[in-house]
C-alpha cells in the first residue's frame, strides 16, 4: 500500500502517546495501555498522566507538552472537556492521527457537539486524522500496534471495520479458537473525522488484508460507502452485518415510490449493487470470511453434491438451490466413470450417493470427487454426510483411511482450483481427517445450510468481480437538458415544490424520454376545440399545483372520443376539483391520447437520507399496491445494476411473456430507468419522481402520468 494514503500514519506509527494512561485494573485506559505494551509495539511509547510518575514500570509524562517531538499518533482516554486541548497539544508535536476512546460527546447533545467541533477545527488546520470518538481503538498487525485492550491478537489476513466494540470482541474470540489472525481492526465510533468509506478504501489497498468484515448499526454517507465498496469488491471480498432489519418503516411521502421505500430494502439493494455479502449474525460473518479467504473462486454456480446417503443429498440439493447454486445432471460419459465406485445400480447423475462403498474405503470419495472436479460442467463440490466420522460409525481403523482421503481431497482442490466445502456431523470433533481438511483451508461445517451458503457466496464473489470489473456505466453524454434550470426557477418563483404535469413532461422530454402528444385546454370550450385535432380516444387530466393525486379529486376523465364528450368531461373535472378543494388553483386540463394496452409499471426516485438518490422499479397495479414487488438501485447506476433491477422482481415474467402473453419491450424499460438515474444525478434539487403508471408495449412505452417534487431549497 502506498504511504501516500492519508490513513497510512494511523496504522504505521513510530511513536504513540497514551493520553490518560492508567494501570488501574479494568479501566479502559489500563486495558489499552497494557495491550499496546504487551503487544510488542517496537516504536516509542509515551504514557501521559498528570498524577503518576511511573506506569507499568515506565516513566510517565505529566503533560502532552512534555513529550519530545515528533509524535506520530495519540490515543486519548480522558474526560471529554479536556480533549480539545489534548488534540491541540498533539498537533503541536506533529501528530498525524488521534484516536479518541472517550464517549459522551456529540451523542449527548449540543455541548458535546461543540467539543467535537473544536476537535475537528484543530484537526483540519493540522491535517490530523481523527478516529472516533466513542470508539474501542485500533489494531495493526504490521506495526504490532494493539490499542483495543484485547490481549493476544494474532496477525493474519482478516480485517474488521465495526461500529461496535462488542462485535470486535466476538470476532477476536472466534479467531483465537480457530487459530486465525487479523491484519487490521478498526472501531469507527462516532466517525467525526475519518469516515467509514475512507477506512474501507484503505483496507481495499492494504496488501495484508485478504477479506473485510463490516459491522454497521447505522449508515451515513451511504452513497460514498457504496462507491468505495464497488472498487474494493473487485479485488477482495466484503462481508457485512447490518442490523436493524425489523425496525425499518415505510417513509411517509407524497409519492408511491417514497411509501414503498423501506430503509432495509434499500440497504439490501445497495449492498448487492456494491458486491457486499450481507449476513445475519457474527458467527456467520466469520465463517464466510474464512471461506472467502481460503477457497479458490469457482467459474460459475454449478455444484456437484456427494454423500453416503440419499437423505443428506436431498437436503443439500434444496439448500444449494436456495443459495443460488445449480445442480446439473452430469454428462453420460462422466456418469459411467463414476458408477464403478458406487453400488451396482446406483445412479451417478448428481447428486451422487456413494453409500455402501465409501464408509469402509474412503478412497472411493476421493475418486468420485476427482471425477466431478475434472468435469467442465462442475464449478464446485459439496460433500455432505458423515465424512471424518466413519471411524466412529464403522471401525477405528477407518480413521487413518479418512485422514489419507482428506489429504487427497486437499490436493484435488489445489490441482483443479475448484472449491470444496464439507458438511459433516463430526465437524467439531478433534479427528485427524477433519483437522487435515481445516488446515488445508477447506471449509468444514456441521450445518448443511451453512455449507451451501459458503459455496453460494463463493460463486457470488466470482460473479461480483466479473460484473464490477466490466462496470458498464449509464451514459448521458448526448443529453443537453438546458431547459431544466428555467423550469425549476418558475416553480420556485411560484412558491411551489411540485411540478405541474406540463412542467414534468418538459423535464422528461429534455432527457430524451418519449411522451405522447398533449395540449393544455384552458376551459371546456377550448378542450372541445383541441379535441377535434385528435383521431383517438383521449385522457383528460386536471393540471393544478394544489392537486397531486388527481384521481382522488375526480380530476381524471378517460376514453372520451369526440369533442362534445371532451367538453362535458372537462366541465365535470373542473366541478369535481372545486368541490374537492375550493381553493385549488387550476391551470387547465391536459388532453392526451389514451395509451395502447400493455403492462403497467412504475419507475420512481427518492432521496434517501443515507444513500442519496435511489431509483425504484416495479410492475403496476396489484404488484406494487398489494404485493410491494419492487426493486431498488442507488444512483449512479451501471447497466448491470439496471439489468438486476428489471429482472430481479418476482413478477418479471409478466414482462418477458407468460401464459401466451407477448413479451414487452424490456429494453425500453431499462432505458427509462437509466434516464431517471441521470435525472437524479444531474438535478440534486429533485426530491421525488413518480412515473406511474407507465405502459410498456411490445414496442416502446407510454408515460401516462408523472409527478416530480423538488426538495426544500436549503437541501438542494
Amino acid at each position: 500500500m502506498s504511504d501516500k494514503n492519508p490513513l497510512a500514519p494511523l496504522f504505521s506509527p513510530r511513536s504513540i502517546a497514551v493520553i490518560g494512561a492508567s494501570e488501574a485494573p479494568g479501566k479502559a485506559a489500563e486495558r489499552r495501555t497494557r495491550s499496546l505494551i504487551e503487544g510488542g509495539f517496537q516504536g516509542q511509547i509515551f504514557l501521559v498522566n498528570p498524577k503518576r510518575d511511573t506506569l507499568f514500570n515506565r516513566p510517565v509524562q505529566h503533560s502532552v507538552k512534555d513529550i519530545p517531538a515528533p509524535l506520530d499518533l495519540a490515543m486519548v482516554v480522558i474526560q471529554a472537556r479536556f480533549i480539545p486541548q489534548a488534540v491541540e497539544d498533539a498537533a503541536s508535536l506533529g501528530a498525524k492521527g488521534v484516536i479518541i476512546i472517550t464517549a459522551g460527546m456529540g451523542e449527548t447533545g449540543p455541548e458535546g457537539k461543540k467539543i467535537e467541533a473544536r476537535i475537528m477545527e484543530t484537526a483540519r488546520a493540522n491535517n490530523i486524522q481523527i478516529v472516533g470518538p466513542n470508539c474501542s481503538g485500533m489494531y495493526s498487525a504490521s506495526a504490532k500496534m494493539n490499542l483495543l485492550g484485547i490481549p493476544e491478537i494474532a496477525p493474519g489476513r482478516l480485517s474488521v471495520l465495526a461500529q461496535s466494540g462488542n462485535v470486535i470482541d466476538s470476532l477476536t474470540h472466534y479467531a483465537r479458537r480457530r487459530n486465525r489472525g487479523f491484519s487490521k481492526i478498526i472501531s469507527s465510533g462516532n466517525a467525526i473525522g475519518v469516515r467509514f468509506h475512507d477506512y474501507l478504501r484503505f483496507l481495499g489497498e492494504d496488501p495484508a488484508t485478504g477479506a473485510i468484515m463490516l459491522y454497521l448499526e447505522s449508515i451515513r454517507f451511504g452513497d460514498q460507502m457504496i462507491a468505495a465498496a464497488r472498487e474494493v469488491s473487485r479485488v477482495k471480498p466484503i462481508i457485512a452485518l447490518k442490523v436493524g432489519r425489523t425496525t425499518a418503516g415505510a417513509r411517509a411521502s407524497a409519492s408511491h415510490t417514497g411509501a414503498l421505500a423501506a430503509n432495509d430494502a434499500i440497504v439490501e439493494a445497495a449492498f448487492k449493487q456494491a458486491g457486499i455479502h450481507r449476513v445475519s449474525n457474527v458467527d456467520e460473518m466469520f465463517d464466510l470470511a474464512e471461506t472467502l479467504l481460503d477457497s479458490p473462486l469457482p467459474r460459475g454456480n454449478r455444484v456437484a453434491i456427494l454423500s453416503e446417503g440419499g437423505g443428506d443429498n436431498s437436503v443439500a440439493a434444496d439448500n444449494a438451490e436456495r443459495w443460488g447454486l445449480a445442480v446439473p445432471v452430469l454428462p453420460e460419459k462422466r456418469q459411467e466413470k463414476i458408477k464403478k465406485y458406487l453400488l451396482a445400480g446406483m445412479p451417478a447423475h448428481n447428486p451422487i450417493d456413494y453409500g455402501g462403498t465409501a464408509e469402509e474405503n474412503p478412497d472411493m470419495i476421493r475418486e468420485c470427487v476427482r471425477e466431478v472436479m475434472e468435469d467442465d460442467s462442475i464449478d464446485s463440490v459439496y460433500l455432505t454426510g458423515f465424512f471424518g466420522g466413519f471411524r466412529e460409525i464403522i471401525a477405528p481403523h477407518v480413521g487413518a483411511l479418512e485422514a489419507k482421503a482428506s489429504a487427497d481431497l486437499a490436493e484435488l482442490v489445489r490441482t483443479h482450483a475448484k472449491p470444496l466445502v464439507v458438511h459433516t456431523s463430526f465437524a467439531e470433533e478433534d479427528f485427524e481427517a477433519i483437522n487435515i481438511l481445516k488446515k488445508n483451508g477447506i471449509r468444514v461445517t456441521s450445518s448443511s445450510d451453512r455449507a451451501a451458503q459458503a459455496l453460494g457466496v463463493l460463486s457470488a464473489q466470482a460473479q461480483n468481480i466479473r460484473r464490477l470489473k466490466a462496470d458498464r456505466t449509464v451514459d448521458g453524454a448526448e443529453l443537453k437538458p438546458d431547459l431544466i434550470p428555467e423550469i425549476f426557477r418558475k416553480v420556485r418563483q411560484a412558491g411551489r415544490s411540485n411540478l405541474l404535469e406540463t412542467e414534468s413532461r418538459d423535464l422528461l422530454a429534455a432527457y430524451g424520454l418519449p411522451l405522447p402528444q398533449a395540449h393544455l385546454a384552458q376551459n371546456p370550450d377550448h378542450a372541445a376545440e383541441l379535441a377535434a385535432g385528435f383521431k383517438v380516444p383521449l385522457a383528460c387530466k386536471v393540471v393544478s399545483p394544489d392537486i397531486i393525486h388527481k384521481s382522488d379529486a375526480g380530476g381524471v376523465c378517460l376514453n372520451v372520443t369526440d369533442p362534445e364528450e371532451v367538453r362535458a368531461g372537462c366541465a365535470r373535472i373542473l366541478e369535481n376539483v372545486k368541490n374537492y378543494n375550493p381553493k385549488s388553483r387550476i391551470e387547465g386540463v391536459l388532453l392526451s391520447p389514451m395509451a395502447a394496452p400493455g403492462q403497467e409499471i412504475i419507475v420512481g426516485l427518492i432521496r434517501d437520507p443515507s444513500f442519496g438518490p435511489v431509483i425504484m422499479f416495479g410492475l403496476g397495479g396489484i404488484f406494487v399496491e398489494i404485493l410491494g414487488d419492487v426493486s431498488f438501485g442507488v444512483a449512479p447506476l451501471s447497466l448491470d445494476d439496471v439489468e438486476r433491477m428489471v429482472t430481479g422482481i418476482k413478477s418479471y415474467k409478466a414482462l418477458s411473456g407468460v401464459r401466451g402473453g407477448r413479451a414487452k419491450d424490456v429494453e425500453a424499460v431499462k432505458d427509462l430507468i437509466a434516464r431517471v438515474s441521470l435525472i437524479a444525478l444531474d438535478n440534486p434539487g429533485v426530491a421525488e419522481i413518480d412515473l406511474n403508471p407507465v405502459i410498456i408495449h411490445e414496442k416502446g412505452l407510454s408515460i401516462v402520468d408523472s409527478r416530480i417534487i423538488l426538495q426544500d431549497e436549503t437541501k438542494a
